[in-house]
């Protein structure tokens, strides 16, 4: 089970990455954001993967970030797992891909 710390610095990570990003360019209804950095953290820090996604803000300020990741250093999984950090769910392959998915209120 992911330790504390783990979760917190991944929800760091992405809040700071999405408030950093809200002054992109934008549609009439929605702010979309492409190849945005994207980490994650696994197994209490100890695996990590980075790659980029996309980060959608609508007028109301509901955010949905995608992100694609590969694992960086750590140990892959076995099987395709599944943990969730708060309003983040991080799917793992035994690839060493990995798909970030997170939906929020700014």
């Amino acid at each position: 089970m992911p330790s504390g710390i783990a979760k917190l610095l991944v929800l760091t990570a992405l809040v700071a990455g999405a408030i950093a990003l809200v002054p992109a360019v934008a549609n009439a209804d929605a702010r979309v954001m492409t190849t945005v950095p994207c980490v994650a953290y696994a197994d209490a820090g100890t695996s990590f993967y980075s790659g980029s996604g996309t980060n959608v803000i609508t007028d109301t300020g509901a955010v949905a970030l995608s992100c694609h990741l590969t694992l960086v250093y750590g140990t892959s999984v076995q099987r395709p797992t599944r943990t969730t950090y708060g309003n983040c769910e991080l799917l793992r392959l035994p690839s060493g891909y990995a798909e970030l998915s997170c939906h929020y209120q700014l």
